[in-house]
């Protein structure tokens, strides 16, 4: 009979944890999230009265909403 030496494949800090760092969970954002891009126009109409429309990226004012696909933030 034989036996093969073989590394660990996760080594453990002394307090038994992982050192590797655990895997990003599906729900984690990755960038902006729709949130954020709604907050940021909503927060743009408000400063200046026109902001770049989070739907399709067209022009959208406070008063009459998007100039291209007409939503609106209310």
């Amino acid at each position: 009979m034989t036996a093969v030496a073989t590394r660990e494949s996760h080594a453990r800090h002394r307090d038994g944890e992982s050192a590797e760092r655990p895997a990003t969970g599906l729900f984690e954002p990755h960038g902006p999230t729709l949130e954020d891009a709604i907050l940021a126009a909503w927060d743009e109409l408000v400063s200046a009265d026109h902001a770049t429309c989070p739907v399709c990226s067209g022009g959208m004012s406070r008063t009459s909403g998007c100039e291209t696909c007409g939503s609106q933030l209310t």
